[in-house]
C-alpha cells in the first residue's frame, strides 16, 4: 500500500501544486481530506453530504460560479480517489503540511485505525 499522503497527492493533483503559502497548502489538504472521507459513504450518502456541505459554505463563497468550481473540485478529487484506489476504505483524519523551505512542503497524513462503514 502506499503512503496516506502519496495517495493524497495523486488524487489532489494540480490543487496541492498550486499553494502559494503554508496556510494555502494546508486549506488544500483539507479539501484532499474531506473529499476523500465523502467518497467512503455509499453512493446516495455521498451526494448527500456533498449537497449539504456545498450548501453550507453559500454564505462564505464570493459567487455562485466560486461556488459551482468547489462543487466541480469536490467531485473530481471524489472521482480520482474512486478509480485509483477504490478498495482503500480508511477515514483520513489528520492531513498536514510542513514547510521546509519557501514553497516546498512535506505532507503528513495519518488513516484512522478502522475501515469507513458506511
Amino acid at each position: 500500500m502506499h503512503k496516506v499522503s502519496e495517495m493524497m497527492i495523486a488524487v489532489g493533483g494540480d490543487l496541492l501544486k498550486q499553494a502559494g503559502s503554508i496556510e494555502e497548502m494546508q486549506a488544500h489538504l483539507e479539501m484532499v481530506r474531506h473529499a476523500w472521507n465523502i467518497s467512503l459513504y455509499s453512493e446516495k450518502k455521498k451526494k448527500a453530504k456533498l449537497k449539504r456541505f456545498i450548501e453550507s459554505q453559500k454564505p462564505y463563497a464570493p459567487s455562485k460560479e466560486d461556488l459551482l468550481g468547489l462543487e466541480w473540485e469536490y467531485r473530481r478529487i471524489i472521482k480520482q480517489k474512486e478509480k485509483l484506489y477504490p478498495s482503500v476504505k480508511n477515514k483520513i483524519v489528520v492531513a498536514e503540511a510542513v514547510e521546509t523551505g519557501k514553497d516546498d512542503y512535506i505532507i503528513r497524513a495519518y488513516f484512522t485505525g478502522e475501515k469507513a462503514d458506511h
